[in-house]
């Protein structure tokens, strides 16, 4: 045991218990609803950090032989499992059934199709992508057109192969959602009420099989360069750097409440569909949020923390490291992986799920609205 003076230890057992109380803050803060008040989700962003914080300190206690105030940060993950699993799953990829078919799906913002790593590539690296992974079906965000005006580093015999390669399109360049697909798709029209043009909401039909899909992009916080760069910030004065904290936060508080409607929308649309549903896209919201815990609220699964062991993020610039898209699912579909491709063409990275189609592609229990409501 490394022997402090006695208020030296008190002090930082003090210290350690304000770490431990902050961790479970953060860990719960997205069980506070945005209507409440949106600091919760804004502590949910720090939540990988403060358990990291947390694991490290709850280690160094133990490895000097003081039982009790580590054995307390022990109870405080216990406490808090179930949200860390949602940012650090404990599972593994699953075989394929050969006896069932299965499909591959895409998403990814690609940032209307920059290249950000490689500015002036002779060829759209993106595209050259979507084509290595070769996806049943690519779901895009931040992408108006596949045309020279919209596309980076456009090349003519690259486009004829991405054509060639999926016949069936979605997204008509009046918004920023785009859907290829090997199989046959068909539009679905919820009506006026659930209308959002962040979303693209469609079935697929492979091998005699419908499957419900909803492209989503739900509101950013909307951060500009400086913004976005003020971990490398190299701003002088506190004041300074004051004012830019205050001008991200203020976009928090105005991005989350309405990423939680515009999440509403598509979980309503959803609401009665008997057949299997996935949701996928840019969430611009992390694991455990108010956001993604409407989902799970809704009957929906994470095809992410169910098939992976370790966190990963979709996030890469101005070292911001986050986990914004995600991929949901809900009925008779089961996710074998789900992947993350590290290329730096935008700054998301894009997520590759395999998925098996179950035999009972209609089983669901259907949503129960006024049980599972928590946006009220």
């Amino acid at each position: 045991m490394i022997l402090v003076s006695p208020i030296l230890r008190l002090v930082l057992k003090i210290i350690t218990l304000l770490i431990y109380i902050a961790t479970a803050l953060c860990c719960f803060g997205g069980y506070i609803s945005p209507e409440i008040t949106p600091m919760g989700s804004i502590l949910t962003i720090g939540m990988p950090l403060m358990v990291t914080i947390s694991a490290v300190v709850t280690l160094a206690w133990f490895c000097t032989g003081h039982w009790l105030i580590g054995a307390v940060g022990v109870l405080m993950f216990f406490v808090c499992a179930s949200p860390i699993r949602t940012w650090f799953p404990l599972n593994h990829k699953q075989e394929a059934n050969p006896d069932t078919p299965q499909f591959t799906l895409l998403t990814w913002n690609t940032h209307h199709f920059s290249d950000l790593e490689h500015p002036d590539a002779a060829r759209c690296r993106t595209i050259d992508e979507i084509l290595r992974i070769d996806a049943d079906v690519v779901c895009l965000q931040e992408t108006f057109s596949f045309s020279e005006k919209y596309v980076k580093n456009f090349n003519q015999a690259q486009m004829d192969s991405l054509m060639e390669r999926y016949p069936y399109q979605l997204g008509d360049g009046t918004y920023d959602q785009r859907v290829l697909s090997k199989y046959p798709v068909r539009h679905i029209y919820f009506g006026k009420a659930y209308h959002y043009t962040l979303a693209e909401y469609f079935t697929i039909k492979i091998k005699g099989r419908e499957i419900a899909i909803a492209n989503v992009h739900l509101p950013s916080f909307a951060l500009d360069e400086e913004e976005k760069g003020i971990l490398t910030s190299t701003k002088e004065g506190v004041k300074e750097r004051e004012n830019l904290g205050k001008r991200i936060i203020r976009k928090f508080e105005t991005a989350i409440p309405m990423r939680a409607w515009a999440a509403e929308r598509v979980i309503d649309g959803f609401e009665s569909l008997a057949m299997p549903v996935i949701v996928c896209g840019d969430f611009n919201d992390v694991p455990s949020s108010w956001t993604y815990r409407m989902f799970i609220k809704a009957g929906f699964k994470d095809a992410y923390t169910a098939t992976n062991f370790f966190p990963t993020h979709t996030f890469w610039q101005k070292g911001l490291l986050f986990h914004l898209d995600q991929i949901f699912y809900r009925g008779s579909v089961a996710p074998l992986s789900v992947e993350s491709i590290k290329i730096k063409t935008s700054d998301h990275y894009p997520l590759v799920a395999t998925f098996d189609l179950l035999v009972d592609p209609y089983t669901y229990h259907p949503y129960d609205k006024n049980k599972h409501e928590i946006s009220k």
